[in-house]
């Protein structure tokens, strides 16, 4: 059991010394910059699990629906 914990603690060190986020705990984002758009205020949106897409909408009402690459997602 200990040798399973030090090797638990080892590798979790290990795969954060490699600068990697190993789970997206972001959610809620208030703005997003779109390519061609500009900044708009986020409502809600939407990933495709399937699919590089995601669907924003914003607060004024306007749906965008864009590949990935296009937008920023941010929270200030």
């Amino acid at each position: 059991m200990k040798k399973l914990l030090v090797f638990v603690a080892l590798l979790s060190l290990l795969l954060t010394g490699c600068n990697r986020t190993l789970v997206d705990t972001t959610w809620a984002y208030k703005y997003a910059d779109i390519n061609g758009v500009g900044t708009v205020e986020v409502s809600s949106w939407t990933d495709y699990e399937n699919s590089d897409m995601i669907q924003i909408k914003a607060s004024d009402g306007t749906v965008y629906l864009t590949h990935s690459v296009n937008v920023v997602l941010r929270t200030k």
